[in-house]
């Protein structure tokens, strides 16, 4: 099932930090990245989701958070390494 968040505030996870280097600081960082070259992400991630057939009630912040945990997930980042297990 989902998670419940506000349509205003990025999802933190181990995961989405360790992409974006926001251990400590997250949602400034992402404002500021969505805000950046007159919205030029914002405007980017609006088209992706378009593209994929998402509402409009999906917001451009949760195709990001999406599209941040599928990279890191791609790269096997928040798995325990071998020296870990």
């Amino acid at each position: 099932m989902p998670r419940k968040r506000p349509r205003l505030y990025p999802i933190w996870d181990s995961v989405v930090s360790q992409v974006l280097c926001t251990e400590r600081a997250h949602l400034n960082p992402v404002r500021e990245a969505l805000r950046a070259d007159d919205g030029a992400l914002h405007r980017r991630l609006v088209s992706i989701r378009k593209k994929a057939g998402l509402p409009e009630e999906i917001s451009a912040l949760r195709v990001f958070d999406v599209i941040a945990w599928m990279d890191g997930k791609n790269r096997r980042l928040g798995e325990p390494s071998d020296l870990e297990r």
